[in-house]
């Protein structure tokens, strides 16, 4: 395992790599240190590493957009923000870091955030759900096929072979009538024209199937089309959905598995496709989650794992920057952290929002900052 730490002041980079190397709990051989973030960068992208320490102010690139650029290439990275600027700690949480060190670095607070490194390794140590099929087809998110491990590059010669793909996935419980992906996906005003094109397009569909060697079958039956496949075919959105139905309460056993298939449905459904038969099910999907999201932030801030709830509250707040009890909730959090300077920043945030849509500040939120620590 590397860790990747990062600073543009060798002396900041090495001091850092004494404390953790004083943890115990790190070897030195584990540790790569970089001053040039741009060579951080290459490296990260390059090696994979599992673990960044990157210091916030830096002149070329700063530590966040550093943080953002590798994640699309490592999203699975941990990474931990190092300033000497409490405030800067609100943006870390924005880029969801898994912790923050402020300068001068002490050694009792970089062996806290090893701990917390060494917790969520073992976190996603647990069997994920993504490692068992060898075949996954991802709906949530970034969407694509995964055939042991690997995304397959379909390389769609039409936009509606791919489309009638979606379609035939996204009812992939059901058979289709011919009728219906008529309507849907070819309104040609002649049938016979349109059953043309929808041989044409099922013959390609299934051509780019077999050419991919995947048991994926399309039935035809009574003027119907369904996708039918193996156990070893599995769909991200069904996992997720059993997951929710089999374990409705998140508890000390279970927050591991949980927070996987968090990773697991992340992003939002069929991400990137604007089919117009599409749209409601956005909204279906992403509801689900941050349903998901609120049950888990719950249950860090009822168990005092005040800075994980805050963690997981931002990622909603995200998507729901104007839900006035997750703000309340943030605002009560940075309180309990005594993080003032983040605590009234954000606070100002929210006014500034409120006052973009010409809504007054609700009073409950007015209140949440007023109270006092």
């Amino acid at each position: 395992m590397k860790y990747v730490l990062i600073d543009d002041e060798r002396l900041a980079v090495e001091h850092l790599k004494v404390l953790l190397l004083k943890t115990g709990k790190i070897k030195e051989e584990h540790l790569v240190t970089f001053t040039n973030p741009m060579d951080a960068i290459h490296y990260i992208e390059k090696e994979k590493p599992q673990v960044v320490f990157a210091d916030i102010e830096m002149p070329m690139v700063s530590g966040i957009t550093l943080a953002s650029r590798v994640r699309s290439s490592c999203p699975g990275i941990e990474v931990i923000f190092v300033t000497a600027h409490k405030q800067y700690a609100v943006e870390a949480f924005e880029q969801y870091a898994l912790d923050y060190l402020l300068k001068p670095l002490m050694l009792e607070r970089v062996r806290k955030t090893v701990e917390r490194i060494e917790e969520r390794l073992k976190e996603k140590s647990v069997v994920s759900p993504l490692d068992s099929p060898k075949i996954l087809i991802k709906l949530m998110g970034d969407a694509g096929t995964f055939k042991e491990g690997m995304m397959l590059d379909y390389k769609w010669r039409s936009g509606k072979i791919r489309e009638l793909f979606v379609f035939l996935l996204h009812n992939r419980h059901r058979f289709v009538s011919k009728y219906e992906i008529f309507e849907t996906l070819i309104p040609e005003e002649d049938p016979d024209k349109s059953s043309a094109t929808l041989n044409m397009i099922l013959y390609r569909l299934r051509n780019k199937l077999q050419q991919h060697d995947l048991p994926i079958v399309i039935k035809f039956q009574d003027d119907a089309y369904k996708l039918v496949y193996p156990d070893e075919v599995q769909v991200d959105v069904d996992l997720w959905e059993q997951h929710l139905k089999t374990t409705p309460i998140i508890t000390e056993k279970n927050l591991s598995t949980c927070l996987n298939y968090i990773a697991l449905a992340e992003g939002p459904y069929l991400k990137n496709l604007d089919y117009p038969w599409l749209v409601d099910q956005h909204e279906i999907y992403q509801e689900k989650f941050l349903d998901r999201l609120r049950k888990i932030g719950d249950f860090y801030f009822n168990h005092r794992y005040y800075e994980d709830a805050l963690e997981i509250y931002r990622k909603i707040y995200h998507v729901e920057p104007l839900n006035e009890c997750l703000n309340v909730r943030i605002l009560e959090l940075l309180r309990l952290l005594q993080n003032e300077q983040a605590r009234t920043n954000f606070f100002e945030e929210l006014k500034k929002k409120y006052s973009e849509i010409e809504v007054p500040l609700p009073s409950a939120v007015f209140m949440a900052y007023k109270e006092e620590s």
